[in-house]
């Protein structure tokens, strides 16, 4: 369960590391490259000088069966060219998410006060009252790390957990 919600958010973040090796697919986990990408948002700057765009006021992103929702998405772009070129891997260098953020695919949901993904290291960072959900199952943490390249992931406890990394893992019904 830990694995797929992680993956979940590294997938969202990373803009989909599976296309970037060359497989058809989605943005999100579980949609495919028919599945239309859309993004829906009180607003959108775009900073071309920057190569940065700020997708703002309740953002929510869906792709297939997935769905991301955040209080902010902001993109940072390698090289130049067009905002619409970047929802493709190869121009996204950093994305950060404000929240609350949830994410949510099938009975999966992550949820954290913020996250980023950062490409050079290939990981995700998910901050800040981090819960994942599968079912009854939780795992509660204050900061998770997940190395897309890797597949480990790392969930630590902070001072609201006091220092703790909590888990709840529900038997199946017989």
């Amino acid at each position: 369960m830990l694995h797929f919600v992680l993956f979940l958010f590294a997938a969202l973040v990373a803009a989909a590391p599976a296309n970037a090796q060359g497989r058809s697919g989605g943005i999100l986990p579980g949609a495919t490259a028919k599945d239309p990408l859309n993004i829906d948002a009180g607003k959108l700057d775009y900073f071309e000088k920057e190569q940065k765009l700020i997708y703002s006021g309740s953002v929510i992103v869906t792709n297939g069966p997935s769905t991301l929702k955040a209080t902010r998405l902001i993109i940072f772009l390698e090289g130049k060219g067009d905002q619409a070129a970047a929802t493709t891997n190869d121009r996204v260098k950093h994305i950060d998410v404000e929240g609350p953020v949830t994410l949510v695919s099938k009975d999966q949901i992550g949820t954290g006060d913020r996250g980023s993904y950062e490409k050079s290291e290939n990981k995700v960072y998910l901050i800040g009252n981090v819960t994942l959900t599968q079912g009854e199952n939780i795992v509660k943490g204050d900061k998770l790390v997940y190395d897309v390249t890797t597949g480990m992931a790392t969930v630590q406890g902070g001072a609201a957990q006091g220092g703790r990394v909590r888990s709840t893992f529900m038997p199946k019904n017989q």
